[in-house]
């Protein structure tokens, strides 16, 4: 039977939460040795608390994913490890994308209400076409972040492979009740 994680949602970060019986030292072991194995696609780093995963710069895109790894001990039972993982782009283009959506909301919230003020009292307003212009932007925002992912749909691929090959060698739980 082959063990696969089950990620919960492909749009637009998407992570997993397993449990296993592995001390952290074990498991911090077993990724290290999952990167050194695979160290011409994949580089990165494991400590006690995190791990971060990343395809080679050579083969990076714009929406370049990683894979964060995070790993505590269970609280309630403190023979299972929690090992919760997201995918997603790279912290700076993630603010980079998060901004952009912040300012086009802060055009229409300011300037739009602005011009709906003006054109009530007016009649007219030349700053009405700041509503068209923020919704373009995150319309903009919007398809180049969709441009992006399907760009970096192989390596996303890749990461959750490596996840994968990384739990076939570990034996890890969907739940505690195992």
């Amino acid at each position: 039977m082959s063990q696969r994680v089950r990620i919960k949602s492909f749009l637009p970060r998407p992570r997993f939460k397993v449990y296993t019986k592995l001390s952290k030292q074990e498991f911090i072991d077993l990724i290290k040795q999952q990167l050194e194995e695979n160290n011409n696609e994949f580089g990165g780093y494991a400590n006690q608390e995190i791990a971060m995963i990343r395809l080679r710069k050579d083969k990076e895109k714009y929406w370049h994913p990683q894979l964060q790894i995070r790993i505590e001990e269970d609280e309630d039972q403190e023979k299972f490890l929690v090992v919760r993982g997201i995918i997603g782009p790279k912290p700076t283009i993630w603010t980079f994308f998060a901004f952009l959506y912040g300012l086009s909301g802060a055009i229409l919230l300011t300037l739009g209400s602005y011009a709906l003020s003006e054109y009530i009292v007016k009649g007219e307003s030349m700053w009405i076409w700041a509503v068209p212009f923020s919704i373009l932007l995150a319309l903009g925002t919007y398809l180049a972040s969709f441009y992006g992912r399907h760009l970096a749909k192989f390596q996303l691929g890749r990461l959750y492979h490596f996840v994968n090959s990384c739990y076939r060698k570990a034996k890890f739980y969907e739940s505690q009740d195992n």
